[in-house]
């Protein structure tokens, strides 16, 4: 439906680019809703990041069981052991992934099976612990990964990029190298 479906007249510059944006592929306004949000967050405070959250909430879980735990490690006192932004950005996240696994549950019919798709459980098939587990240490092997490249990616690669950082351009490259072959070698369609 175009713009003089709609009633609308002539043509504005504004009504094509609402049209555009109502016709753009998902991806897209995703992409530049979350470009926004960069451009907002370093306007308004600094490059995103959320690697560093981690060792900021155990910094300040431990200072809060043992006072001047803190004080006495030097990334803490560079980092702060807080629950900043950064923090809760993190448990956002995570509320994130809740709700869209319940609101997805919700949505499938009863008759239907909600399971993995096939390709992602090659080598774990029936068994739930197995892939759990592997989540796991992938997911501690990405946090741990991350720390000692100085940031994760939504650091080196949202921000980074962004800013046109030279550590940012090295890391997505690699990330997305590295990612590709790690696919390849572990994520293959179940032989019929």
């Amino acid at each position: 439906m175009g713009v003089r479906e709609l009633g609308l007249g002539r043509p504005t510059e504004l009504s094509r680019l609402s049209l555009y944006w109502v016709k753009a592929p998902v991806w897209l306004k995703w992409g530049a809703v979350i470009g926004l949000v960069q451009v907002f967050a370093i306007a308004t405070y600094g490059p995103l990041g959320v690697s560093t959250a981690y060792p900021q909430f155990v910094g300040f879980v431990l200072d809060k069981i043992f006072p001047g735990f803190a004080e006495h490690q030097l990334y803490l006192r560079e980092i702060g052991a807080k629950i900043g932004w950064e923090v809760m950005l993190v448990f956002g996240l995570f509320i994130g992934a809740l709700l869209s696994h319940g609101l997805n549950r919700l949505s499938i019919s009863s008759n239907q099976k909600l399971d993995v798709a096939p390709v992602c459980v090659v080598g774990f098939e029936g068994s739930r612990l197995r892939r759990y587990a592997r989540a796991f240490v992938g997911g501690f092997l990405f946090i741990f990964g991350a720390r000692l490249a100085g940031g994760c990616t939504t650091g080196h690669m949202l921000s980074g990029l962004t800013q046109m950082a030279i550590s940012g351009l090295v890391f997505s490259a690699s990330a997305f190298g590295s990612g590709t072959l790690v696919a390849w070698f572990f994520f293959r369609e179940p032989k019929k």
